[in-house]
């Protein structure tokens, strides 16, 4: 299986867009929605707080993992499904840009664009931050050991959405049953996409099917919380959300 030069350095150049986001987080108020909210407490940083925490996971995954092994997760995947390593593996590469470039690249950014008038859709990729960062966890709690991926999703995955759905949800802010939404988006997204490459390996379409289906769930993604904020947010004034609560 041949890798490109794009295949093994598309992480790499994500660093540097999460090196150029986090500044204008951390270092200006561009994507604060309301300078009298601590930024932590803002909606709209951090929805744009979502993109660059998971460009830094994808340098452990693609990049450098903690064993110090380079471009890990494609046989990691493989070896879990009992695929093999490369180049034996049948997944095609364009496979992981497909995932990685639609999900991270394009509907996180998008999001976060559309956050000050969709709080909810705006936290969209939370779901998606919080269930890939279980599915890190869960084979480590199971006794089987590092995962490429585990350290970011320990480290930062968990906690901040986590701390995400603390700060953004309930009296006066988004309400609490718009969690379950971002998290059903997150276990649908992950389950079109472990799915199709089960039906793939089983010979039901081709790598090019498996390759376009990825760019169909993050559509589906990225619409389950948009469509999600009809049911649960009242058609009122904007969101303030307040400091969540120290008691």
């Amino acid at each position: 299986m041949y890798w490109s030069w794009f295949d093994l350095n598309w992480p790499w150049i994500g660093s540097l867009a999460a090196l150029a986001l986090l500044v204008l987080l951390f270092a200006t108020s561009k994507f604060r929605s309301d300078l009298l909210l601590s930024r932590w407490c803002d909606p709209v940083w951090l929805a744009w707080l979502a993109a660059p925490v998971y460009m830094i996971h994808n340098i452990e995954e693609y990049g450098i993992d903690l064993a110090g092994q380079r471009h890990a997760f494609p046989d990691a995947l493989c070896t879990t499904l009992g695929l093999g390593s490369y180049p034996a593996c049948p997944i095609p590469p364009a496979f992981y840009l497909a995932v990685n470039i639609s999900l991270i690249w394009v509907v996180a950014p998008l999001a976060a664009m559309l956050s000050r008038r969709h709080p909810l859709g705006g936290l969209t990729f939370y779901g998606l931050v919080f269930t890939n960062g279980m599915t890190h966890l869960a084979p480590m709690i199971l006794g089987r050991g590092y995962n490429p991926g585990l350290l970011t999703a320990g480290l930062l995955f968990l906690p901040v959405s986590i701390w995400c759905g603390r700060a953004c949800f309930g009296p006066g802010r988004i309400p609490r049953k718009g969690i379950p939404v971002l998290i059903a988006a997150g276990v649908i997204g992950h389950v079109i996409l472990i799915g199709s490459v089960l039906v793939f390996i089983r010979g039901a379409f081709d790598a090019t099917v498996l390759v376009l289906l990825q760019f169909v769930n993050a559509v589906v993604f990225l619409a389950i919380p948009f469509l999600g904020e009809r049911l649960v947010m009242p058609s009122t004034s904007p969101v303030r959300v307040a400091a969540p609560s120290q008691t």
